[in-house]
């Protein structure tokens, strides 16, 4: 028997979404552009995802103000080069350093800050490689955007991963470059050829992480968010301002949710915005409304009930290893990517941006062949079809009233447009596994995808050709940047362990285990036409949307309802139903 859920076509949900209307919350980190030698353009999957939201973070010096990248830090994360030959990895090394180094916004930033000399600081600015990226992101191509996407930039101030951990030395000499970027980037943005200016600007990440913010005192982290922010009203009062995108967002109480809201209120620092990330390692991705209700109900605590709720990152895993690499490019992470957009809308999170949309670590597209034909590689993978047929479902935006029901595998949300005539269903069905985010815990199926990676063939002196400078570089020799933000690193000081409080919520897998059974009340007429789509284990990958499964339901209308069973809804698997209502 399959589990049922019902809707009522009479009514929207206007305790969903925003009053009824879903949540664009299918934004993403990393760019639709090549971040580096070895990995792939975008454009186009970008645009048949619908990604409209990216967050600029973790662009190995891209929006960067101060990165200083040590070849041999012990503690790499090594983004960008885990999938590189064993032999490779020195040069592999050298070379994201180099990179992410050079294009760095501010190379006199930390020498600037150390003599507490803004002039200094500001010396030689290197806007050109960051400008490049942001008019590529934002002029989208006409030709690889026939839904005319325009994308929103989300500006993230500080470093990448692996750019330096300690705190900047001088805080008014570092507003100071903030301050430059939004003159740049917010108030003069056409002039340097960007169709829209960038409004949002999140400070700092994760400063509740050592190897981001190297201090157990949080007042340092208060102090520099209320010079940042007020630099940045004083340019563009119409910006929008917020911090931190800390990582244990289910801790209130805690210096970063409650201590953080106490010093705004106290000291009348504006808050637009506060960002924070969805990473769980219960495996369950209905811990992503614990995590929205936890902030929630802090900002109304500290009066901040205007301010928005932003989750920067999130995903199955705050894990990285070859394993997850793998595992959150498979089917069972497209139901949970489709479950955590639909739960989102049943708790207060404003925007979302997943980590990550690109080629990269964590990314939604990988190297692998197709199966099929081994000369062509997949188009894209499991995950971003997940993001496509979201986009799918924000064409009929309006949330229709039904049953809440977390209960099972399966999360299924109804939503219609404006007239009514059009509905679109959702249905992810997902089995909540702890060891799905483990990432010692090997796939299943056990192979690993084959993913991008830096390609080590050359050394930074060796990209200076014009298609490689024009490519990576805004058209700048990179070999003519002299980088003078080394800092030393101290060692990270002891991170307090903190327990989340974030468990798994009890389910029940009979029904779910079957399969689904929609029911739509008060339909309103007696004819429709359907089309049903499915991504499950073995579904092709050439396109961002999965193939058609329309043959495998059934649908029918007795009684002004219409019934819609389809069994082979089953774990792993996520289905759109598209209906058209026919009234004559």
């Amino acid at each position: 028997m399959t589990k049922v859920f019902s809707f009522n076509k009479n009514h929207r949900d206007l305790s969903a979404g925003y009053n009824s209307r879903l949540k664009a919350v299918n934004g993403v980190n990393g760019l639709p552009k090549s971040i580096a030698p070895g990995f792939p353009d975008l454009d186009n999957e970008f645009n048949q995802m619908g990604i409209t939201h990216v967050r600029l973070h973790d662009g190995f010096g891209i929006g960067d103000i101060d990165n200083y990248f040590q070849v041999d830090r012990k503690n790499n994360q090594d983004q960008m080069i885990i999938n590189v030959p064993e032999e490779n990895k020195p040069a592999a090394k050298k070379l994201v350093a180099d990179i992410a180094n050079v294009r760095s916004i501010f190379p006199n930033a930390a020498i600037g800050m150390r003599n507490h000399d803004v002039n200094l600081a500001l010396k030689d600015a290197n806007y050109e490689m960051t400008d490049a990226y942001l008019r590529d992101v934002l002029n989208n191509q006409a030709d690889l955007n026939p839904n005319n996407i325009e994308r929103q930039l989300f500006f993230r101030i500080g470093r990448s991963l692996d750019g330096g951990y300690e705190i900047p030395e001088d805080f008014d000499v570092y507003a100071a470059l903030v301050k430059a970027l939004v003159n740049r980037y917010g108030v003069n943005y056409a002039c340097i050829g960007l169709p829209r200016k960038i409004s949002y600007w999140e400070i700092w990440n994760e400063p509740d992480l050592l190897f981001f913010w190297n201090t157990d005192d949080p007042q340092k982290y208060y102090q520099l968010y209320e010079k940042v922010v007020r630099l940045i009203k004083a340019v563009d009062p119409e910006a929008k301002v917020g911090g931190a995108g800390i990582s244990f967002s289910n801790h209130a109480g805690g210096h970063y949710i409650d201590g953080f809201f106490r010093y705004c209120r106290d000291n009348h620092v504006p808050l637009d915005f506060f960002s924070w990330h969805g990473y769980v390692d219960t495996g369950d991705p209905q811990n992503i409304i614990d995590m929205g209700n936890t902030i929630q109900n802090s900002l109304h605590i500290y009066g901040f009930t205007k301010t928005e709720s932003i989750c920067t990152e999130w995903n199955s895993t705050p894990f990285g290893s070859r394993n997850t690499f793998t595992k959150v490019q498979s089917p069972k992470n497209a139901a949970y990517i489709a479950s955590s957009l639909i739960y989102m809308q049943y708790t207060k999170v404003d925007l979302a941006h997943y980590y990550r949309g690109d080629g990269l670590s964590f990314g939604l597209f990988n190297d692998q062949p197709n199966p099929k034909n081994p000369n062509v590689r997949n188009f894209c993978t499991y995950s971003a079809q997940s993001f496509g047929l979201f986009a799918k479902l924000l064409k009929t935006p309006y949330i229709l009233s039904g049953q809440k029901d977390f209960s099972t595998g399966l999360t299924v949300l109804a939503a219609e447009n404006k007239s009514g005539n059009k509905i679109n269903i959702l249905a992810a069905n997902y089995k909540v596994d702890k060891s799905f985010s483990d990432g010692s815990v090997a796939p299943v199926p056990a192979d690993l995808y084959r993913q991008y990676y830096l390609d080590t063939s050359r050394t930074l002196d060796q990209l200076t050709d014009t298609c490689s400078k024009n490519k990576w570089f805004g058209g700048v020799d990179p070999t003519t940047i002299q980088s003078n933000n080394a800092v030393v690193q101290k060692e990270p000081m002891q991170q307090l362990p903190l327990d989340s409080l974030l468990r798994p919520k009890t389910r029940d897998y009979t029904h779910s285990d079957q399969g689904v059974t929609v029911v739509i009340d008060h339909i309103g007429c007696k004819k429709f036409k359907v089309k049903a789509y499915r991504i499950q284990q073995g579904g092709s990958l050439e396109q961002i949307t999965p193939p058609e499964v329309t043959s495998q339901i059934n649908v029918s209308i007795a009684n002004n309802k219409l019934t819609l069973v389809d069994k082979g809804a089953k774990p792993s698997t996520v289905t759109l139903y598209s209906l058209e209502l026919i009234h004559h």
